[in-house]
């Protein structure tokens, strides 16, 4: 079983990038490797935002890569942490492949959870029922564990007697690869 690096985005918009990073390694995986994505674990116990975490974070990643067989550079975006790690993936003479967004999401399908919300037609306001959003976005869960294990708190904390909340399968969203140029602000 080939050990590769995935080397994906993490910054930005952290939420997506965390999405696309598992559904990288899954489909390393699926090709009978084992998968090492750096990026998932390291924000676990250090603060990217605080630069001389997210320095420490990278250095870690680099002593890692080195003992990887292949670096997989997945997506199409390339940040100045993946450009860190692919210059030092030729410096040790790591192969490295790239894996287009399409093939990742191709391999698989990735299950996506949300919180449904539906008010009652006895409200004052009437009947209606959307996704539950936050920053605009709807509220996403790779598992229907973690969104029933919300929608559950939700309606703990809710004051409203006609709406309830509960888990839902949603409708993966294919990620949008940006135009070419565009250039990603760390």
């Amino acid at each position: 079983m080939k050990l590769v690096y995935i080397c994906s985005p993490y910054a930005e918009d952290v939420e997506k990038n965390i999405r696309f990073a598992r559904a990288a390694c899954h489909y390393a995986a699926e090709q009978g490797c084992a998968p090492v994505a750096v990026h998932l674990l390291y924000p676990q116990i250090l603060d990217d935002s605080v630069p001389s975490q997210r320095e420490a974070g990278i250095r870690m990643g680099l002593r890692v890569l080195a003992s990887c067989e292949e670096l997989w550079i997945c997506g199409e975006r390339v940040s100045h942490g993946m450009s860190r790690e692919i210059v030092e993936a030729k410096r040790l003479g790591i192969p490295i492949r790239s894996i287009s967004t399409e093939q990742i999401q191709g391999g698989i399908h990735m299950k996506q959870y949300g919180i449904w919300a539906r008010r009652s037609a006895a409200s004052v306001c009437g009947p209606a029922e959307a996704w539950l959003k936050r920053d605009g976005k709807p509220v996403t869960f790779d598992t229907y564990e973690e969104a029933a294990a919300e929608a559950e708190k939700l309606m703990k904390n809710l004051s409203a007697p006609n709406v309830s909340c509960y888990p839902k399968e949603r409708e993966t969203e294919p990620e949008e690869a940006p135009a070419p140029g565009t250039k990603l602000q760390l």
